[in-house]
């Protein structure tokens, strides 16, 4: 039987809970579907799966590019120069991913910007941070979709990396 509680995030300590145990949880998916994702071969990486699926590099370089343009708005420095994330290695791209998404989670608890805000059509919209980290956390798990989709077409055999899989695999 489930026991299931509702209860407000009214403390902030318990909201900093939920965004430490969804930076866990990508962390662990990004890392569950790598163990496949590294042993393919150069073709099986780079087959590309239609015209709107692309490949599995495809699926990376968009990721990590994505994922860095965020880290720099949010942070409000200017960037050096974009890495060319269609030429790094396979490892080098997983690697540079991996290591902004631990610089977001590192801004859980240590941030001097809380919020943002963008200029949409002259409307200003604010992102607060448990925002932009859900929305790590939500494209991350859309773009792993495709590329479990990928492996699948690939014939890998692909472990669920759903939330409460998680939360099972960690217990």
């Amino acid at each position: 039987m489930i026991n299931r509680t509702f209860m407000w995030m009214i403390h902030s300590n318990v909201g900093m809970n939920l965004l430490e145990r969804m930076g866990q949880y990508l962390i662990w998916a990004d890392n569950t579907i790598w163990g496949i994702v590294q042993k393919l071969s150069n073709e099986e990486f780079d087959r590309s799966f239609g015209e709107g699926g692309g490949s599995i590099r495809k699926r990376y370089i968009h990721l990590a590019q994505d994922t860095w343009e965020w880290y720099h708005d949010w942070i409000d420095k200017s960037p050096e120069d974009e890495p060319d994330f269609v030429e790094m290695s396979r490892d080098a791209l997983f690697k540079f991913l991996t290591d902004y998404v631990h610089r977001f989670l590192k801004m859980i608890d240590d941030r001097t910007v809380d919020k943002i805000t963008i200029d949409n059509k002259g409307k200003d919209i604010t992102i607060n941070f448990d925002e932009i980290l859900f929305h790590l956390v939500n494209h991350a798990a859309y773009h792993r979709g495709q590329i479990v989709m990928g492996l699948r077409l690939l014939d890998k055999e692909v472990q669920m990396t759903d939330y409460v899989p998680h939360r099972i695999a960690i217990a």
